[in-house]
């Protein structure tokens, strides 16, 4: 359930539209559940597992092996063990928890760091699928943070190289696609290679995508999926970032080598491989896009695949709000235009907060009267900050915005002036959902 803890900022008739937009995005995560997903994906019927795209019959089945990683991963398990679980030889995923689920391990590792215990539930994981056979299903469940959960880095990088790695992409505002190349390229597990450890079992891969627009080579750095990024476009990264000449001496090293390259498309590898998707940010705007209509607004998606820096994005979303309350377009008011993707936040300070508070502290100084606008991350959780995002108007603006901007300090602000949506880690990861209400006063 998704609701904002701190209340402090609702005032007058924008309380309406902040309850609304609440109710909006609720539906949106609800409808992204990983264990409604994968039951809305598969069925058992007859000794088959059937989904959209073909059938698996169980009864040629020798062994059915679960391994998986990712935010979602745990609500994705149960689904499996409830349709499967008398099929389930064993399983093994790396979670953000310990347990079990059937005869299927949760092994607690770490996000968004990679740590020794990710890396050795990882190398349990590439283990079990070497020893699967041309008669065995891997079913593979993957989702967001899976990269830094089932890190794996070849024996001449050490852990915590790549970790550092990692961490100056993201704080240069690389986007996903660049750091999962990078990834990729210093992993025994990633871009395709644990499909190439499953050969020639049968693998069908369960995703819940977090990337904008659902490419299966980038969602989790592509563990079964081909690869079409190479050692030199790794490279190309680092040097666009201003990075190469400061990565460790191992990682730069270890790209230059080019040994081990990621399996690319047209490998034999992957002949038995599905790679299904379950769940996406458009299933969730779609969500949101139905409660909206029934809350009695006029509405429209405008994208699912929105990126660029979070400021500058708020900034534009508020200008649309505003050209909406003006001149009717694109949607006469009351309306909700909504969007999804994710944006990426350059780093220049050492303030709280993440790409969903940022944006919309970015919009503040284009909002006007009647216009709520509210950006929300699907996993719960926002950068280094306790909420998952932010909702504001108008009436949140004071005179010191630029001063927290500069430090990337959003989600300080918003503590104050009220606005934070705060739920926890949610069991799920779909990327940022974005909603934008205009309403005149």
């Amino acid at each position: 359930m998704i609701r904002m803890i701190d209340r402090s900022g609702l005032m007058g008739s924008d309380e309406i539209a902040r309850s609304d937009l609440l109710e909006m995005v609720e539906s949106g995560v609800d409808a992204i559940d990983p264990y409604r997903c994968v039951m809305d994906a598969l069925t058992v019927e007859n000794g088959r597992l059937l989904h959209d795209e073909g059938q698996v019959d169980l009864l040629d089945i020798e062994r059915l092996i679960v391994v998986g990683t990712g935010k979602a991963s745990i609500g994705m398990a149960r689904a499996i063990w409830d349709l499967l679980g008398e099929h389930v030889t064993e399983g093994f995923l790396n979670v953000l928890e310990e347990g079990m689920i059937g005869s299927i391990t949760l092994h607690r590792s770490t996000h968004p760091h990679p740590s020794e215990e990710g890396r050795k539930g990882a190398s349990r994981i590439l283990s079990l699928c070497e020893n699967a056979g041309r008669n065995d299903l891997v079913i593979c469940l993957i989702s967001g943070g899976g990269s830094a959960m089932m890190s794996l880095p070849p024996d001449d990088v050490p852990l915590e190289d790549k970790r550092r790695t990692s961490e100056m992409l993201m704080h240069a505002g690389a986007d996903i696609e660049d750091l999962n190349t990078v990834r990729k390229h210093l992993s025994s597990i990633k871009g395709g290679k644990l499909a190439a450890a499953c050969y020639p079992a049968r693998v069908m891969s369960l995703i819940l995508s977090d990337v904008v627009g659902d490419p299966v080579a980038s969602i989790c750095s592509g563990p079964t999926a081909p690869d079409p990024t190479t050692f030199s476009d790794a490279i190309d990264v680092l040097n666009r970032h201003s990075l190469l000449g400061k990565v460790s001496s191992s990682v730069k090293a270890h790209l230059e080598r080019a040994e081990g390259e990621t399996p690319k498309p047209g490998s034999p590898v992957f002949e038995r491989v599905e790679n299904l998707i379950i769940g996406n940010n458009r299933k969730a705007l779609e969500a949101a896009r139905s409660r909206a209509v029934e809350l009695g607004y006029d509405t429209t998606i405008l994208t699912s695949t929105i990126e660029g820096e979070a400021s500058e994005v708020g900034k534009v979303l508020a200008s649309i709000g505003r050209e909406s309350l003006l001149h009717g377009t694109p949607l006469e008011p009351p309306a909700v235009i909504i969007a999804g993707g994710e944006t990426t936040v350059t780093v220049k300070g050492g303030g709280r907060g993440g790409r969903n508070t940022e944006l919309v502290l970015g919009a503040l100084q284009k909002l006007v009267p009647g216009v709520t606008i509210l950006s929300f991350g699907t996993d719960g959780v926002d950068g280094n900050s306790e909420s998952g995002g932010a909702i504001a108007d108008i009436r949140s603006l004071r005179g010191d915005w630029p001063d927290f901007m500069e430090r990337n300090d959003s989600a300080s602000y918003f503590s104050r002036e009220g606005g934070l949506i705060i739920t926890g880690p949610t069991g799920t990861n779909v990327g940022d959902i974005i909603l934008l209400a205009v309403r005149k006063e």
